[in-house]
């Protein structure tokens, strides 16, 4: 079952979804998509019921819907948006909360990760370890530079990224070595979609959830 919701943060709103269990839960997920799609269709729309069958509340919100959004948004937004989500679960009685963050999100996410979260799950990060092997040379004009082990990320993280993608498996892989509790599932065949196998995808994100 789902519902339209809305997430207020200070003096904005954005629309938003929340599958709900059949039960009572106090596990809550909270996804955050990529830059170029929302957070309703596709892999996350699968996913989110899914989870909800599994007995988790997950709530998606459309922050931005376009590069203009992104452009206008700091980095005291991101934080503010993702802890605004983050309480958002709690406020239904959730007291354990996963986030799920693809490609851009997965980098905000890294970035600005708030207090209160139990465990995190990158689908394909938008970002790039320094000195990392394989790397297409125009990904480093549009991907940040980063130093795996400098996020103020302490949480068990498990990084899923598809070895078709432009960002290399070995940049992810370094980044999962720098967390302090993270790993890295290799996804043979998939590319930045996660369409190609979204079954795989979906195994492998509600195994690492926190039952």
């Amino acid at each position: 079952m789902s519902q339209d919701v809305t997430l207020a943060v200070g003096d904005s709103t954005y629309p938003g979804r929340l599958n709900t269990p059949e039960e009572p839960s106090d596990r809550g997920i909270l996804i955050v998509p990529g830059a170029g799609h929302g957070p309703f269709g596709d892999v996350f729309l699968r996913f989110a019921r899914r989870a909800a069958e599994d007995g988790h509340y997950v709530a998606r919100f459309e922050t931005w819907i376009s590069p203009n959004d992104l452009e206008a948004k700091t980095d005291e937004d991101f934080r503010a948006e993702l802890a605004a989500g983050v309480e958002f679960l709690r406020s239904r009685g959730c007291s354990t909360i996963t986030v799920v963050a693809k490609s851009f999100g997965g980098r905000v996410a890294l970035e600005h990760l708030p207090d209160g979260v139990d465990r995190l799950v990158l689908w394909a990060p938008a970002v790039l370890a320094e000195n990392a092997e394989n790397v297409p040379e125009d990904a480093w004009d549009h991907l940040p530079a980063v130093t795996p082990g400098e996020f103020g990320v302490d949480v068990p993280t498990r990084i899923l990224q598809g070895d078709d993608d432009g960002i290399p498996v070995d940049s992810a892989e370094r980044i999962a070595e720098g967390l302090p509790d993270g790993e890295l599932v290799v996804l043979p065949d998939e590319d930045h979609s996660f369409l190609r196998n979204y079954t795989r995808v979906i195994e492998e994100t509600v195994a690492f959830l926190p039952e």
